[in-house]
């Protein structure tokens, strides 16, 4: 029944005979289809119409055609983006719910108006009264940020920002939707970020993020007093791109745990050492020791685990020095402990917080419990005090209350400079040499077998017992051969007609077909002839010349006084010529013709060698 959510049946037949059908005529149409798909496309708005025929036949047993598909997945997609612009119509009221079921929170919607008056989306914040005041409560003062992209209907990209708790957990503190991350959209985030966390230009605040060049310039502008660090796999991502294997791997990340300058420069050493001695070149590694860069030792920030281990101390000694200060020493080394200031001469206790195996060496010297001396970050009543703070449960959007603003509609498409990029961009490891990932296999180092004597070393073409009659096959398939270039003073061939040059009874001529034929042409003053023409032909007495068989017969005609000839045009003059004469340019003329002729067929034939044919 269409107007309620039940079914009536109107005639009942007990008894069916008829077979099954499985195309449903007007039933199955695309409409229906791309109901049953709407979901899947939300998630996954590239599918293919193959797949989508595909999964039709499995789910529901149906044939349907690929344009039935193609009709279905347009029309979903329209239905999908119908219900977007309901959607974000109601991003007001979705503010307005968030600030009164959580009091204290922040959130920032900003549209842009066109001169016509329409409202697009253009970014939204958020971030909650608790989550916020967890952080500033129980969290350290390290947050990390990053920004990833929206894959959806609605594109766009995603930032977000998030602490750790007690536990090593991660805590989320606000998030933001924008269009595209650049300078600007960072820019406002951490505008939002450092009012709500309290923390004013960064003093006392530790960033870690990647290496996007937007962020890194907003960071130097908003925040300049915090301790700004890039994200270790987000350089070592880019560090694998040309110094693969697992011993890199391990030195580069030994690297990134020293906490001392002597322990940095001498794990990086070892990478140069080892680029050394694989490569045979100079260093010119992408990861220096200098001020400025990523991994300056001077505030390197490695997140470790907050559960505290006991480690072993047995072979370290401990020398008093003064009041809860102390020398502990293995071998030649030696690191200064300072109880009363919680400090290690490594670096590490003031690093992450927790004792390291020289404070617990000198902890239990005057037996004392070494977790009395963990920071109090990573006790419990911090984790605690942490998720003390709430956040409030929203009502469904429709009892959202409405907003007194102009519903904006979604965002507009960006469309990217250039050709839009339909492949998926390779990384740089995947990439070999030349640019091109290969995918046959290579026949270096493989051992060629020749074809005839079945010996290795040489091929077909080289070897010592090939018969003459053998063609060679020294020269590549592909390669065609080259063309003769037409040398200076030559004429173009010119095609003439057989039919309208009578030609005497001669024997047939046999010519190569490869080799040009010197044929000498009979003793005539030069004069002008026309190509076409085959009756307009030279006088005697000039001396010979040498004629190309590709080219027409061009012997000039002497000066003589023209004559009556029997012609069949009669309305055009022609030169008197002698009988003896005529004949022999005929005969000329005749020969070159079967010859182009002759070629003409070898070449559509393929062949270029001497073919003893002969045209009557």
């Amino acid at each position: 029944m269409s107007s309620e959510r039940s079914f009536q049946i109107k005639s009942l037949v007990d008894e069916h005979n008829c077979s099954r059908v499985f195309k449903l005529g007007s039933i199955v149409t695309y409409k229906w289809i791309g109901k049953h798909f709407k979901n899947q496309l939300v998630k996954n708005p590239k599918m293919s119409i193959r797949k989508m025929k595909a999964k039709v036949s499995t789910k529901f047993n149906l044939i349907v055609s690929v344009t039935q598909c193609r009709n279905a997945r347009r029309y979903a997609l329209d239905e999908i983006e119908g219900s977007l612009i309901e959607h974000y119509g109601k991003v007001w009221s979705y503010g307005e719910e968030i600030m009164r079921t959580n009091p204290g929170s922040t959130v920032k919607i900003d549209v842009n108006v066109m001169p016509d008056s329409t409202t697009y989306f253009s970014k939204m914040y958020v971030c909650f009264k608790g989550v916020k005041d967890g952080w500033i409560a129980a969290c350290r003062r390290v947050i990390g940020v990053d920004g990833c992209f929206l894959k959806g209907i609605c594109r766009g990209q995603l930032l977000a920002t998030m602490g750790r708790d007690a536990n090593n957990h991660i805590f989320p503190i606000a998030w933001a939707v924008v269009e595209v991350e650049n300078k600007e959209t960072w820019k406002w985030f951490l505008d939002l970020l450092l009012d709500d966390i309290e923390m004013g230009i960064g003093h006392g605040l530790t960033l870690i993020s990647d290496q996007h060049k937007g962020l890194i310039e907003a960071v130097k502008e908003r925040v300049p007093a915090a301790e700004h660090r890039q994200c270790a796999r987000h350089i070592y991502a880019n560090f694998k791109k040309r110094f693969k294997g697992e011993q890199y791997r391990k030195l580069f990340w030994a690297a990134a745990a020293s906490t001392t300058q002597p322990k940095f420069e001498a794990e990086m050493n070892s990478i140069k050492k080892l680029t050394l001695w694989l490569m045979n070149t100079s260093w010119k590694g992408t990861l220096k020791v200098g001020a400025g860069h990523s991994l300056k030792w001077t505030g390197l920030v490695m997140l470790m685990r907050m559960a505290y281990q006991k480690v072993s101390t047995l072979f370290w000694g401990v020398i008093p020095s003064g009041i809860q200060q102390y020398e502990v020493r293995i071998g030649n080394d030696g690191y200064a402990v300072d109880l009363n200031n919680n400090t290690c001469g490594c670096r590490s206790w003031q690093v992450s917080g927790i004792p390291c195996v020289h404070a617990v060496a000198a902890i239990s010297y005057l037996n004392r419990n070494a977790e009395d001396y963990v920071a109090a970050w990573f006790h419990t009543a911090m984790f605690l005090t942490c998720y003390n703070h709430t956040i409030n449960p929203l009502n469904g959007s429709s009892m959202w209350p409405e907003a007194p603003y102009m519903k904006p509609l979604p965002p507009q498409k960006r469309r990217l400079p250039g050709r839009p990029t339909l492949k998926r961009k390779k990384d740089q490891s995947e990439m070999k040499s030349k640019g091109k990932t290969r995918h046959t296999i290579s026949k270096a180092g493989s051992v060629n077998r020749c074809t005839i004597c079945r010996e290795r070393g040489h091929n077909r073409s080289t070897c010592p017992t090939r018969p003459a009659d053998v063609a060679s096959t020294s020269r590549p398939k592909n390669k065609k051969p080259k063309k003769c270039k037409k040398e200076k003073g030559k004429v173009e061939p010119v095609q003439v007609d057989p039919v309208q040059v009578p030609s005497p009874q001669v024997d047939p001529v046999q010519a190569d077909p490869v080799d040009p034929i010197q044929v000498p042409a009979p003793h005539v003053e030069p004069v002008q002839e026309d190509p076409v023409d085959p009756l307009q032909v030279p006088a005697p007495h000039v001396e010979p010349v040498q004629a190309d068989p590709m080219d027409p017969v061009d012997v000039p005609a002497p000066h003589v006084e023209p004559v009556q000839v029997d012609d069949p045009h009669p309305d055009v003059d022609v030169p008197a010529q002698p009988v003896a004469t005529r004949q022999r340019i005929r005969k000329y003329s005749e020969r070159i013709t079967k010859i182009g002729l002759r070629r003409k067929v070898l070449k559509k034939e393929g062949s270029t060698g001497h073919n003893p044919m002969v045209l009557e």
